[in-house]
C-alpha cells in the first residue's frame, strides 16, 4: 500500500521525532489556539472549542499509512474524559457545531458506530471524525485570528482615548460654572466603554468627544501623547505668536541641517542607527545605496511601504502620528516580520492610532524585528 501523503506542515521537526512529550504535531495546537482567538467568527463558543481539543489529541503522533491521517474514531466516552468530563449530550452538540462550521466530518460506518479495521498491525478502514478540513482552512483561521486581535487592540486604543477626553472634560466647566459633561452622560458613556461595543461605534462616540473637548477649549489644541514632541505654541498675542513662529522657523531650520547626522531625539529613545539597520536587515538588502544615515533610512522605508500594499493615504497618517523617522522604521519593521504579519496595512494603521492614544513603543518593535531575525537564522 503506497504511503498517503501528510502535510509537512504538520510533521515536527527531526529534532524532536523522538520526543514522547509529543501528543500530536505542533501545528494542530496552533491552529486550535488561533481558532479559540477567533471562535465566534466561526459560530463556535468556549465549549466547542475544548471538544475539538478533545479529538485534536487523538491524532497520531508520526504519519501513518492511512488513506485519511487526519480521522479519528474515539467513543463518546473516551471523547468526554479528554473534553474535562463533558456530559454526553453537551458533546453531541458540540460536535454538532464542529460539523456546521465546517471543521469536522463524520465518516459514518452502516451501524453509526466509531471503529477501525485493522490488518497486520495496520489501519485498513476507520470510522469516526476526519479533522481535515479544520487543516484545509489553517491560512483562513489564522488570517481571521489575527484580524480579531488587531480589532481587540484597536477597541482598546479608541477606549484610552474616550477616557482621555473624559478626563479632561471632568476638569473643565462651562462660563456658567455648569460642568462641560453632564454626570448623567459621564456615566453613560462609561457604561458603553465596559459593554462589548464594536470598534465603529467607539471611534463614533471618540470622534464626537474630541469635537467636544476642541469646542469647549478653543485656544487649546487637542494633541495626543505621542505628538508631545512637535513645539506647537498657540499664543494670546500677536507678538507672542509672530516669535513663536520664528522660534518654530529657527528650529525647523537647524533639523533640516543637522538630519544627516543624527536622529530627531524624541520618539525614538534609545535607538542607534546601527539597532535599525541590524533589526531590518530583509528591508535595508532592498536599499541600491548603503543606509549610512536617518536620512538615508526614512527614504527607504518610504521606498518600501508601497511595496508591501500601503498606500501613500496611510502613510501620510503614519508620519502624522508618530513622525517621518518613527514611520519609516515601522514600515522596515513589517517587512522584517512578514512571514508573521499577513496584513502589514492593517497593522500599521494599528500602530499609528497606538501612537495617536500615546501607547506606541517604537522600541519594542524594534527589538521585536530583532528577535523575528534571530529567530530566522537560528
Amino acid at each position: 500500500m503506497r504511503k498517503a501523503p501528510y502535510p509537512t506542515f504538520l510533521i515536527p521537526p527531526k529534532a524532536d521525532t523522538h520526543n514522547e512529550s509529543l501528543n500530536a504535531p505542533p501545528a494542530c495546537w496552533e491552529v486550535l489556539d488561533a481558532l479559540a482567538v477567533c471562535r465566534t467568527k466561526f459560530d463556535l463558543t468556549s465549549a466547542s472549542i475544548t471538544v475539538l481539543r478533545a479529538l485534536l489529541s487523538f491524532l497520531p503522533k508520526k504519519p501513518d499509512q492511512r488513506s485519511d491521517p487526519f480521522l479519528v474514531w474515539p467513543s463518546n466516552e473516551a471523547l468526554a474524559k479528554r473534553a474535562d468530563g463533558m456530559d454526553e449530550r453537551t458533546l453531541r452538540r458540540h460536535l454538532a457545531r464542529l460539523s456546521e462550521a465546517g471543521l469536522i466530518e463524520r465518516r459514518s460506518s452502516p451501524n453509526g458506530k466509531r471503529f477501525a479495521l485493522r490488518f497486520k498491525s495496520a489501519v485498513v478502514a476507520a470510522y469516526g471524525f476526519t479533522l481535515s478540513p479544520l487543516f484545509d482552512r489553517r491560512a483562513e483561521i489564522l488570517e481571521t485570528a489575527e484580524d480579531v486581535r488587531l480589532e481587540s487592540e484597536l477597541r482598546d486604543v479608541e477606549r484610552a482615548q474616550i477616557l482621555e477626553y473624559l478626563h479632561q472634560l471632568a476638569a473643565q466647566s462651562l462660563p456658567s460654572g455648569e460642568p462641560t459633561l453632564s454626570v448623567e452622560s459621564d456615566r453613560e458613556i462609561r457604561k458603553l466603554l465596559r459593554r462589548s461595543i464594536q470598534t465603529n461605534e467607539l471611534v463614533i462616540i471618540r470622534k464626537s468627544m474630541a469635537k467636544l473637548v476642541q469646542s469647549c477649549t478653543p485656544e487649546i489644541a487637542v494633541v495626543s501623547a505621542s505628538n508631545s514632541q512637535n513645539d506647537r505654541h498657540h499664543q494670546k498675542t500677536d507678538k507672542e505668536s509672530l516669535e513663536s513662529v520664528g522660534e518654530g522657523q529657527n528650529k525647523l531650520s537647524v533639523v533640516k541641517a543637522s538630519i544627516e547626522e543624527a536622529p530627531p531625539k524624541a520618539g525614538i529613545g534609545s535607538l542607534t542607527l546601527e539597532d535599525c539597520l541590524e533589526a531590518a536587515s530583509e528591508g535595508v538588502a532592498f536599499s541600491p545605496e548603503p543606509v549610512r544615515t536617518w536620512r538615508d533610512l526614512i527614504k527607504l522605508g518610504e521606498t518600501l511601504a508601497p511595496m508591501i500594499g500601503i498606500g501613500s493615504e496611510l502613510m501620510d497618517h503614519v508620519r502624522r502620528a508618530m513622525g517621518p523617522l518613527a514611520a519609516s522604521i515601522s514600515v522596515l519593521c513589517l517587512v522584517q516580520r512578514s512571514n508573521k504579519i499577513s496584513r502589514p496595512g492593517a497593522y500599521l494603521r494599528a500602530l499609528a492610532l497606538k501612537a495617536d492614544a500615546g501607547e506606541f513603543s517604537l522600541n519594542s518593535l524594534v527589538r521585536s524585528a530583532k528577535r523575528s531575525r534571530f529567530a530566522a537564522v537560528n
